[in-house]
């Protein structure tokens, strides 16, 4: 709009561009504000090919774009996520391209939470659902390493702590030393590449990496995902020794064997000397021991057998004497079974009387009746006439056979019973006796003779002659050989 100078003369405003307007809003706020610190939410995390971090910061009323550099973010030691309070070092400007209000950060540090704890829980939690600390995985150390590795710094006090403990335990022990920085920037790639080369090489049993005790920024190195990784892809079994007793690393995590301390850690992987000689001084009394107790129970045994064979009449004898007394005792069970079934036979004889016998009997008694009934006067006498006579007549149409047949019956079933028994009895005491007469024929001193061997006796009382000790010159001796008898005559004695 013309504004009027004067009576006559207007001038027109001076308009800006959108850019050199955008330009110097950003110029002024720079200017007034320079680097200052924001604290807020974080929300919406957006990580760009380019490696650049976008995000936005938050409070309960306002919002701004957070910008961060990709050579800022290679810093960050923790990962963003949705819902982190955090404090922004940076400063505020605009994004001239599109008018934008942006807070370009330098330095993140999380709210309420170290940013190197931030860092060792998320690394943590994110390795433990991958499964590096899984103790499936663990292996279990050697239990005499010849060769055990070190991956520590050079100039450490923990180095020169583990060779002198591990030299005092086991002075044989060889040991191969990789070393590395293990603090500040760089260290992790440098412990991760020594395992690495000591996995390469190969000697070594067992590989201790460690250092002293230190600050949470000292000991960051083995909390770095870089030295899990190699600690889980490691073909020789690990052990972590990093810090003091209470400090816990990621390494420890990951490693077969986690170690309190440097020294502890070479206390672990190799035993002393001295006591694996007592143990096996020990286990060497104890071995000494038990062979010579299985030695003295072997030569009693063989003491025995040769006693036995140097006297066989003694196990033909005690075969002689079982087979007699098996013998007596399957006679006397023969004896006792005929005994009871001649018993039974004889009752069932007493009971089946002759058909002859038994119709004498009963003649004998209508007899008798027929006497009685003609003593007896009248009518009645009659009537008990009639009815004997009756009882004669039916008795006369009987046949006795039919009467004995159930007695027949009855014997034959306790004649078949009796046949029955008797194989039952029999059989397995004629079973006992082919069995006792087989041992008494392996054990008999014909059989000795068949191989061979002769029995040499005394030919005045046919005693045995065991030893040559035991005979005269001159003295006759009887020979049984396999076939026949030689008598013979001692002229020289071999002792």
């Amino acid at each position: 709009m013309a504004q009027e100078l004067g009576s006559s003369l207007t001038v027109e405003p001076r308009a800006l561009t959108v850019t050199q307007l955008v330009r110097a809003v950003r110029e002024t706020l720079e200017g007034r504000l320079g680097e200052c610190w924001v604290v807020g939410e974080v929300s919406n995390v957006r990580l760009a090919a380019s490696g650049h971090l976008y995000f936005t910061l938050k409070d309960r009323q306002s919002a701004i774009n957070v910008v961060m550099f990709r050579a800022q973010r290679e810093r960050l030691r923790f990962d963003l996520s949705d819902g982190l309070e955090l404090l922004a070092r940076g400063r505020v400007s605009l994004y001239e391209a599109r008018g934008a209000l942006q807070f370009y950060a330098e330095e993140l540090v999380p709210r309420g939470t170290g940013a190197l704890q931030l860092a060792f829980e998320q690394l943590k939690q994110r390795l433990a659902r991958e499964g590096l600390f899984d103790p499936a995985r663990k292996r279990a150390l050697p239990a005499l390493p010849q060769v055990v590795g070190i991956v520590t710094a050079l100039a450490g006090r923990g180095l020169g702590d583990m060779l002198r403990i591990l030299f005092a335990r086991y002075p044989n022990l060889a040991v191969i030393v990789r070393p590395a920085r293990v603090q500040g920037a760089g260290a992790a790639a440098e412990i991760a590449a020594a395992l690495d080369d000591l996995n390469r090489d190969g000697r070594a049993a067992v590989i201790i990496v460690g250092r002293g005790g230190g600050s949470l920024e000292d000991l960051w190195a083995f909390n770095e995902e870089t030295v899990a990784r190699a600690i889980y892809r490691s073909r020789i079994p690990v052990v972590s020794a990093v810090g003091h007793e209470f400090d816990y690393s990621i390494a420890d995590f990951v490693a077969d064997v986690r170690a309190p301390t440097p020294t502890a850690a070479a206390q672990l992987v190799v035993p002393e000397k001295r006591r694996l000689k007592q143990q096996l001084g020990e286990m060497g009394a104890r071995l000494a021991g038990a062979v010579v107790g299985a030695l003295g129970s072997r030569h009693r045994r063989i003491e025995q057998t040769a006693l036995k064979l140097r006297r066989p009449d003694h196990a033909v004898r005690q075969t002689r004497q079982r087979v007699d007394e098996a013998a007596a005792r399957l006679l006397r069970a023969l004896g006792s079974a005929s005994r009871e079934r001649r018993a039974g036979v004889a009752g069932l004889a007493r009971s089946l009387r002759p058909p002859r016998a038994r119709l004498r009997e009963l003649g004998a008694a209508v007899a008798q009746l027929g006497a009685r009934l003609g003593a007896a006067p009248g009518r009645r006498t009659e009537i008990l006439r009639l009815a004997v006579r009756q009882h004669g007549l039916s008795l006369c149409q009987t046949a006795p056979y039919r009467a004995l047949g159930p007695g027949r019956q009855s014997a034959l079933a306790l004649s078949t019973r009796l046949g029955a028994l008797r194989r039952s009895v029999f059989a397995p005491r004629r079973k006992e006796l082919g069995e006792l007469s087989a041992r008494l024929d392996s054990l008999s001193p014909l059989k000795v003779l068949q191989r061979g061997y002769a029995v040499v006796t005394r030919a005045d009382d046919a005693s045995l002659v065991t030893s040559a000790a035991a005979v005269a010159a001159g003295e006759m001796l009887d020979v049984r050989l396999k076939q026949g008898l030689l008598g013979v005559s001692v002229q020289t004695r071999k002792l």
